[in-house]
């Protein structure tokens, strides 16, 4: 059988000359390259083309989603294995969402992570149970939010404007729109936001990237 080729993209050496190690005991597996940088890894996956790549994603230069999106912009055949300390749900989606087949903490045992790549060079994904509900909530959530109508740009302004701390008259008075009309264009935000209040729908807006 011929064996996985994989490249190993960390910034600690100690954590990458064991995980390398480790790698190279197992026959069904071959390390290809290591390195300690994100461009470096960019760079050898497009000269080497390994079947996985086993990616941190606090790489210096270029980041590992970085990586990942320009992996997958680019068509290149390596699949990618996230090895990483954060393991929160937005994190965990962001990856797959760009292409990574498979996601371990990095405290995953050396078992674990050679399964994952003889997995993921088979064109299966893998993530393990501890990271399955917060992946499934995120997408829960992402789904709701685009079901969501959008707000509108005037309602955008109202946001902006209340962020900066204004009251309804200023604001209508800077919009050229009455305090009723300023009220009206709150309801629907509190509406779509879900939300009861000023101060809760600049807060929803920032964390959703609507609002800077």
């Amino acid at each position: 059988m011929t064996a996985v080729t994989v490249l190993v993209a960390d910034d600690h050496p100690v954590f990458r000359e064991g995980l390398v190690r480790l790698l190279r005991a197992r026959p069904e597996l071959q390390v290809v390259a290591e390195v300690g940088d994100g461009r470096a890894a960019l760079d050898q996956i497009r000269a080497l083309k390994p079947q996985v790549a086993v990616l941190d994603l606090g790489l210096p230069e270029i980041g590992g989603i970085e990586v990942l999106d320009a992996l997958q912009r680019e068509h290149l055949p390596t699949r990618v294995l996230v090895l990483s300390a954060l393991e929160d749900s937005a994190t965990v989606y962001r990856a797959l969402e760009l292409g990574a087949r498979g996601y371990l903490p990095k405290v995953a045992s050396s078992d674990a992570i050679c399964d994952a790549i003889a997995v993921i060079a088979r064109g299966r994904t893998i993530v393990p149970e501890s990271l399955q509900d917060g992946l499934a909530t995120q997408i829960r959530m992402r789904r709701e939010v685009a079901d969501r109508p959008p707000l509108t740009p005037r309602e955008l302004d109202i946001l902006r404007l209340a962020a900066d701390g204004r009251s309804n008259a200023e604001i209508g008075a800077e919009l050229h729109v009455s305090g009723a009309t300023v009220k009206t264009h709150f309801h629907h935000v509190f509406e779509k936001l879900e939300v009861s209040d000023r101060a809760a729908a600049v807060a929803q807006a920032m964390r959703r990237g609507l609002l800077h």
